[in-house]
């Protein structure tokens, strides 16, 4: 089959079936982006290896279990990328101990110029003691995202600390 039947097919298929594979990954995901994206992953996967359909199936039971399959997937990677977070997260937190004099100053200082989402994140985390997650629902985002702003926060107070031991290059 030609490359350009192919695409027709493809865009076909996309105009059938798109709103029951957006459906069924958002049902899964609960996040209408990533959803959005799966089901992108689905008909481009359909696009480049059409052989993987061969027509064992109707097409809409391919594509619904072609979509679980890979929302499934993505569910499971965010759960792991979470966990990894959080392990390193907890193997550098002892060096961030609020309660010594000299972290809770060069945290002070670093929480005055960060900016707000990335101080309230760290303020939840270091001296509320909260995770990931209760800081998520606090903040109203992912846990990634948490992720991401108390790594940025790190990095600051981290240069905070060198040009301290430098003399403020």
């Amino acid at each position: 089959m030609s490359a350009a039947r192919q695409r027709e097919l493809v865009e076909q298929a996309y105009r059938a079936y798109g709103h029951s594979v957006l459906r069924r990954a958002c049902q899964i995901l609960g996040d209408e982006q990533e959803a959005r994206d799966v089901m992108q992953e689905v008909f481009v996967a359909l696009l480049d290896r059409p052989l993987r359909f061969e027509g064992r199936s109707e097409l809409g039971s391919y594509l619904y279990a072609a979509t679980t399959h890979k929302s499934l997937n993505r569910l499971r990677n965010r759960r792991n990328r979470d966990r990894l977070r959080e392990e390193q997260a907890a193997a550098f937190e002892p060096s961030l101990d609020p309660t010594q004099p000299d972290v809770a100053a060069a945290l002070r200082q670093v929480l005055a110029v960060l900016p707000e989402n990335e101080a309230r994140a760290a303020v939840h985390h270091y001296l509320d003691g909260m995770s990931h997650g209760e800081i998520a629902e606090q903040l109203g985002c992912a846990r990634r995202t948490v992720g991401d702003l108390l790594e940025r926060m790190r990095a600051r107070l981290a240069l905070a600390g060198r040009r301290e031991a430098g003399g403020g290059s």
